[in-house]
């Protein structure tokens, strides 16, 4: 790597350290007690104060987390990130009422979460009583060959360590909790404890889509929907629409090769940026960091 080109990065990785301070003393400005008292879901410039206040947590989180030690899929990842972050930021500008679409896609996105989560709960207690089931005539066989009290404790223990060792092959958010406290007990948590809980988180959110539904959509139809239908959200198209489309066309093709196992990422005999193209991602954080604390710093607008 040329020195002066080592400089450079070197410089730049600093002054993008150096935008913590600022960015966070913006996010909690925005994020005041007051403001958050002041919050109304049926205003479009709350929602986009929102937005931009708990984005800022977020870019404060990537400055502080991902330029320790610089690395090429992390370097892609943040300029992506802020890249979209960017579109939303000039979308707020452009139109208010993108915080209400905000709002929308916010829902939606919890409302597939959790379903998700739920299906996810479910097949977690039918894996869990599959090696309940299991781990009990494997059991029941080593009673049958007991020949002693000790040699049954070590047929025991070491059935334990085989259904263990085969459930942590699975992809499971209960395996390691189930080893202490049975797969049977453990399936029983889950239906009694987490389900329960999915299910309410769900129902409140279906009742919010309504509130939605019914106060908000029709305020923003020509943003949110076409024909009738809800319009599918294209990074692409926004990009185009705030003249940020020459940074989509560079970024995503980057990220598409670098961040996806493609059989283009995968042959590709070039895996890091070269040091010049890490230049070009570092000096696209930088700039973005100081955009979107200008844009920050004009919020709330009766303020600004």
């Amino acid at each position: 790597m040329a020195p002066d080109v080592a400089t450079q990065l070197s410089g730049l990785v600093e002054s993008i350290k150096g935008h913590r301070l600022a960015v966070d003393a913006e996010a909690r400005r925005l994020r005041t007690p007051e403001v958050l008292a002041d919050f109304d879901k049926r205003s479009p410039s709350c929602w986009c104060l929102a937005a931009i206040g708990d984005s800022l947590v977020r870019v404060r989180l990537l400055l502080e987390q991902n330029f320790n030690f610089i690395e090429t899929m992390g370097v892609v990842a943040v300029s992506r990130y802020l890249f979209e972050l960017s579109v939303w930021f000039r979308l707020f500008e452009q139109d208010e009422r993108y915080g209400l679409l905000d709002y929308g896609q916010l829902l939606e996105t919890q409302q597939k979460y959790f379903a998700d989560h739920l299906n996810q709960l479910h097949r977690e207690v039918d894996l869990l009583r599959v090696f309940e089931r299991k781990e009990r005539e494997v059991q029941r066989a080593m009673v049958v060959k007991m020949t002693t009290p000790e040699d049954l404790r070590n047929r025991l223990r070491w059935v334990a360590q085989v259904i263990d060792a085969e459930a942590a092959r699975k992809f499971s958010l209960y395996v390691e909790q189930a080893k202490i406290n049975g797969y049977g007990f453990q399936a029983h948590l889950v239906e009694k404890k987490a389900v329960p809980q999915a299910e309410a988180a769900l129902r409140e959110l279906c009742a919010e889509q309504a509130y939605f539904d019914a106060n908000v959509l029709p305020g923003i139809q020509d943003l949110a929907l076409s024909n009738g239908k809800k319009k599918r959200w294209e990074w692409k198209r926004m990009a185009e629409s705030v003249e940020l489309l020459p940074e989509y066309d560079y970024i995503y093709a980057y990220a598409s090769k670098l961040l996806h196992a493609t059989p283009a990422s995968i042959t590709t005999d070039q895996k890091n940026l070269e040091p010049e193209e890490m230049l070009i991602f570092l000096k696209y954080i930088n700039v973005k960091a100081m955009d979107m604390l200008d844009v920050a710093r004009r919020y709330p607008r009766h303020a600004a």
